[in-house]
């Protein structure tokens, strides 16, 4: 018996660890083990026992199950890839396995292990469970690691030995040794596809979210940005025809969402080719659903083309724009400077052309940034017709952000998650703030509550958007006694949720109030306008726009499809603007709502009932509150 165990291989154990379904990182390390049985013609098979990739955390698959299978094998080598999302849970994860396994290798990687010399050490002094840290790409580190501790019977790892082996940190007699950098492959056509290896079998089918990689690196710098440690780097490609044939697995696995896990989709002209790949498989198999991903910042004729085909193909129902910021003070302190407005612009003209729905990304928390440079890209957002979905920065440990020097340079304070809490040009009550200008906008502009007559008080009468709904928050928190309404929308809905960590919004039954009868809260609305503006709207007006902003809403009972008649012809009064790329400067091209004839309007719903007004927000770029009608336009 004391044979057989000698002669037993050493087990690998690929952990991915999750709590939620749709967060699963398992790309990363698919792409490890698949390497590794590939190195020097399988060589480390022979050594070591490859476990597929193995998934737990959430429910389903308990945590218990991957204790089990360590105590199963003595002294495995326990792979983990940490993301800031999937961090903590390793970290738990990892600190039991060596305390059921003393003998087991713990080996972490991914973007949220430090880079930075002396953070790497520390990180390995603050989790005494943790063997080796990987800094970089890990196919190459990973299996010289296996090679280089290959299993002799009778002796003991020697964690020394490893000093060969670049771009990792290990422990060393008491203390932390740190190998040189290692050189990113050239060629990353040299490692298989955990697809077509099967590294990802028997689980994977019926996912809600898959990720894709066609290619690695990034030509770009930004300070908040860590794309692998391979921001301004040269972008290698993985050859179409194996993106394809990955496609072809997914689509085939009946996953709903493809994230396509590059820094710039659309920079390349294979991009082309395998966004067509991406709609023949939706074709042919009825997934994916939709594909999520980066897209490339400057633009251009590739990245349109790949807009097109994703948006004509049913898999992207808005265009991503990535513009984190208009400022130009801003941009220079991210290093973001050299990506212009105007090629932005110009992409905008083209997808309005189109009629291709626009979102884009932008950033609260930025070094360079204030409460009106923030306000302002959210008024570039809403002047363009672009639905600006907002995330707060966080200091991603391996971001130039992350540096001593950067931190000082703009004094970035952050908390204990590494959430960036105030800077040089702003503070943390500016931070809570431009929290706050955002969840208002996002609640009447993307979510449509006020969208249209807020559109219409800035063409109509000049009364900048972001600009009044600022002055509506100072009012409200001010306890204007005339906004009584308005006063239980932003406490009792806005500010109901966990905004001040996530930029989101959702809502239950204690919203009943507003969309049981929002007619009083646009009469509010529109009153305080005309109070704060000294401008004066006639009834018809406020009618035509009350019936059409309150139609476009969800309302408990009412059957759809659902049509109005209205005073005026708002169709064709929002048609204008939804004709033009950017509403500024409209004034005195257009024809004012109270010029045109009557009108009607028909909204429609996914059922033909609505239950109620319950709502838990979807994806990021989608808005899926306001109800499909003629005057939608995002």
């Amino acid at each position: 018996m004391s044979n057989i165990k000698s002669e037993r291989k050493v087990v690998v154990l690929p952990l991915v660890l999750e709590r939620k379904l749709p967060a699963l990182p398992y790309l990363a390390l698919g792409m490890l083990t698949a390497y590794a049985r590939s190195y020097k013609d399988g060589v480390l098979e022979d050594l070591y026992d490859i476990n597929r990739v193995i998934v737990a955390g959430h429910t389903g698959a308990p945590l218990k199950t991957v204790y089990g299978k360590v105590t199963e094998s003595p002294n495995p080598v326990c792979l983990f890839s940490s993301y800031v999302w999937n961090h903590a849970l390793n970290i738990k994860a990892a600190k039991h396995i060596k305390a059921i396994s003393p003998g087991s290798l713990i080996v972490f990687g991914g973007p949220h292990v430090p880079k930075y010399q002396g953070e790497t050490e520390s990180f390995l002094r603050e989790n005494s469970f943790v063997d080796v840290a990987v800094i970089g790409e890990g196919e190459l580190a990973l299996a010289e690691i296996l090679e280089t501790l290959a299993p002799t019977p009778g002796r003991k790892r020697n964690l020394n030995a490893l000093e060969g082996v670049t771009g990792i940190a290990y422990r060393s007699d008491g203390d932390f040794k740190r190998t040189p950098e290692r050189q990113r492959l050239t060629d990353i056509n040299v490692l298989p596809s955990p697809y077509i290896t099967g590294e990802f079998e028997p689980w994977f089918e019926d996912l809600p979210s898959t990720i894709l990689e066609t290619n690695r690196g990034c030509p770009y710098g930004c300070t908040y940005c860590d794309w692998g440690s391979a921001t301004l780097s040269k972008v290698t490609k993985f050859v179409p025809e194996r993106v394809v044939k990955e496609i072809e697995y997914i689509a085939e696995k009946r996953s709903e969402t493809i994230f396509i896990a590059d820094a710039n989709f659309g920079m390349l002209e294979q991009d082309i080719e395998i966004a067509k790949a991406l709609v023949d498989a939706r074709q042919r198999t009825g997934y994916p659903l939709r594909v999520a991903t980066n897209f490339a910042k400057n633009g251009g004729r590739r990245l349109m083309a790949v807009i097109k085909i994703l948006h004509e193909g049913g898999l992207l129902p808005t265009g991503i724009i990535a513009l984190q910021t208009t400022d130009r003070d801003v941009l220079k302190a991210i290093a973001r400077d050299n990506i212009k407005t105007e090629a932005y612009e110009k992409m905008m003209t083209y997808f309005n052309s189109e009629n291709i729905p626009m979102a884009s990304d932008l950033m609260v928390g930025l070094p360079g940034q204030t409460v009106d440079s923030f306000a302002n890209d959210l008024q570039f957002c809403f002047d363009w017709k672009v639905a600006a979905n907002a995330n707060y920065t966080s200091m991603m440990p391996n971001a130039p952000m992350a540096e001593v020097s950067y931190r000082e340079q703009y004094q970035i304070l952050a908390t204990d998650d590494d959430m960036v809490q105030s800077t040089s040009s702003f503070s943390s009550e500016d931070m809570q703030t431009m929290k706050l200008i955002y969840i208002s906008y996002l609640f009447h502009v993307r979510y449509g509550v006020l969208k249209y007559i807020l559109y219409f008080l800035q063409i109509d009468h000049q009364v900048p958007a972001i600009a009044f709904l600022r002055r509506w928050l100072d009012s409200v928190l001010s306890n204007d006694p005339s906004l009584t309404i308005s006063s239980r929308v932003l406490n009792e809905v806005i500010q109901s949720g966990n905004y001040r960590d996530w930029a989101s919004i959702a809502w239950s039954e204690n919203a009943n109030f507003l969309f049981e009868n929002p007619e009083a809260y646009y009469e509010e609305i529109m009153r305080f306008a005309e109070r704060e503006y000294g401008i004066e709207l006639t009834d018809p007006v406020i009618r035509s726009l009350t019936q059409a902003q309150q139609a476009t809403m969800p309302r408990a009972g009412r059957k759809y499809p659902y049509e109005i008649s209205l005073e005026y012809d708002i169709v064709s009064y929002i048609k204008q603007i939804k004709d033009v790329p950017s509403v500024d400067g409209m004034n005195g091209h257009i024809r004012h709502l109270a010029q045109w004839d009557e009108g009607r309007l028909t909204v429609v719903a996914d059922a033909a009932q609505i239950e109620n007004t319950v709502f838990d927000e979807g994806p990021s770029h989608a808005d899926a509150w306001e109800l499909a009608s003629e005057i939608r336009f995002y």
